[in-house]
């Protein structure tokens, strides 16, 4: 099951609720009362590997002039 958190819009409380993708829950604030809203989580990203530059994705450019005589 994910894991949800939930945001007071008038004082700032935060709640994490575990429930099911289907479930709509309503939550109320435990310090003003007011009912919650469910936010955006922060995505963790992790890059592995030696790196990712901009010259990965380039093409090697040759030189057609350099034909011998």
């Amino acid at each position: 099951m994910p894991m949800y958190r939930y945001v007071c819009k008038k004082c700032g409380n935060e709640k994490v609720e575990l429930h099911s993708f289907n479930e709509t829950l309503e939550l109320f604030c435990d310090n003003c009362g007011e009912k919650m809203e469910k936010a955006i989580g922060r995505v963790g990203i992790v890059f592995k590997g030696s790196g990712f530059y901009i010259t990965d994705s380039k093409k090697i450019q040759t030189n057609s002039n350099n034909s011998s005589k």
